[in-house]
């Protein structure tokens, strides 16, 4: 869920006119000023916005919210937190990076702050997002219903929903209006099949529009993000949580079905851009502006540039489902899955503003701020408030009903949430792209990956196994 071209720069003057505006304002004496270290989203500079109109007139505290470029946040985060610097009373941070947070001791609990608010978190948000999304160390089996959440709700809570959502299907109505095509796939079947029929050559057999658009860079967790909807659904997991295994596990034969699955869509079937092997976020929104590609992974936060005519010419036509599903052959078994990408904010531990921190955290979540964001299209936000759940999936079709439902179906799927996820993200992010270029096969793209995390995770100091008794 990153971006930088038109997207970048549409947030860059966004930015400057807040800072412009807080500018203005001039330091009063005595008063209060939030510091927030946040992500590069496009509800971000709205946040903002926000906070100038609503917040800082009703409570005299200033915020200043700065978004760097998303590959840059993680590092600056954990430098905070290693030198116990108060620098920023606020992190809006992605759910990967929570472990490493909450065992550097960095993130304030939340539970009495809570408590004294009469605000009852576990009602008050979806579950089971709420409890993933907020408390640590909770397994993606949480996430993906296959262990009741209530078994994790006496962890503190550390963050409170800043994003919700999952990877979605974006597709072009009209286009497959003319085709015949009557609705969004169901299943990876379908899908390869509309992504076939979609894809327009001329004469000559270049390709003048493709059937599919995403990104399989090794930037940040670029191709991670378009590869674990298939890994997943196929059956295959990440890791054994429990026991802290890699092998055999990441490469099972699920696994490698699912990512020679994915890969031949590049080296078979021709159905995407083979340069989508260097694309990130950036490249797949220009592709969507541009009329390059008939659908695409998205998310919410994001669908609303595709549908903005300011920046795109295909602005309204696009429409938004959950992801397609596997099919087992063999059982009929329908498995679903979505790649998570939620975020929380919490308060830093070392700020010198909790209280104030605090009543900002409270202004972001209430209800009536949750839904100007929401009515907003600027910031293509989804709200985790359950109040808001049926307000915003009232219309089919809507990113954010696709993305919700994949929420509350169980659909989603993270990555680690541990210290050691850069490792484990680099290693993937190289492996993987090899096998989706034809460099390597996607069995020794996934046996080397196996290797290589176990090692990581055999050595881990968070490894219970490595933990002085």
């Amino acid at each position: 869920m990153r971006a930088r071209n038109t997207v970048w720069a549409v947030l860059l003057v966004a930015f400057l006119v807040g800072v412009m505006l807080l500018a203005t304002a001039g330091p009063a004496p005595g008063r209060v000023t939030l510091r927030v270290l946040s992500l590069p989203w496009p509800q971000t500079p709205v946040e903002q916005e926000l906070a100038n109109k609503d917040f800082t007139p009703k409570t005299g505290i200033r915020v200043e919210i700065t978004g760097p470029p998303y590959q840059f946040v993680e590092s600056k985060i954990l430098e905070l937190c290693v030198s116990k610097s108060s620098e920023f009373d606020i992190f809006e941070t992605d759910s990967q990076w929570y472990g490493g947070l909450i065992l550097g001791q960095c993130i304030e609990p939340l539970d009495k702050y809570l408590a004294r608010a009469g605000i009852r978190y576990d009602e008050t948000f979806v579950q089971p997002y709420a409890t993933y999304n907020s408390r640590w160390p909770v397994p993606v089996a949480v996430l993906r219903k296959e262990e009741d959440w209530r078994k994790y709700t006496n962890l503190p809570v550390y963050f409170l929903p800043w994003t919700i959502g999952t990877l979605i299907l974006g597709y072009r109505v009209d286009l497959f209006k003319e085709a015949g095509i009557a609705k969004a796939p169901e299943t990876w079947d379908e899908f390869l099949a509309i992504a076939e029929k979609l894809t327009v050559r001329d004469p000559n057999g270049r390709v003048k529009r493709y059937g599919v658009g995403w990104y399989a860079g090794r930037i940040s967790d670029g191709i991670t993000q378009q590869w674990l909807p298939f890994h997943a659904s196929f059956g295959a997991r990440l890791w054994d949580e429990v026991n802290w295994r890699a092998q055999g596990v990441i490469n099972s034969p699920e696994a490698v079905r699912a990512l020679q699955f994915f890969v031949d869509f590049n080296l078979k079937h021709k159905v995407v851009d083979p340069g989508t092997a260097n694309w990130f976020v950036d490249e797949l929104l220009n592709g969507a502006f541009t009329d390059k590609y008939a659908m695409n992974f998205t998310w919410v936060s994001f669908a609303g540039a595709m549908d903005n005519p300011a920046v795109s010419k295909t602005a309204g036509k696009w429409a938004y489902a959950p992801l397609p599903c596997y099919v087992d052959p063999v059982t009929k078994q329908k498995r679903c899955a979505a790649t998570y990408g939620s975020q929380g904010i919490g308060i830093n531990r070392y700020s010198k503003n909790k209280e104030a921190a605090w009543q900002y955290l409270q202004w972001l979540i209430s209800k009536s701020v949750q839904k100007r964001l929401v009515d907003d299209p600027r910031a293509g936000f989804a709200s985790a408030r359950a109040d808001l759940f049926d307000y915003q999936t009232a219309r089919p079709g809507t990113a954010k009903w696709a993305s919700l439902k994949s929420v509350v179906n169980g659909w989603g799927y993270d990555v680690w949430t541990y210290p050691e996820y850069a490792q484990l993200l680099d290693v993937q992010q190289n492996y993987l792209n090899l096998a989706y270029i034809g460099a390597i096969t996607p069995k020794q793209a996934l046996d080397q990956i196996a290797l290589l995390h176990q090692r990581i995770l055999d050595t881990s100091p968070n490894n219970p196994k490595n933990k002085k008794k």
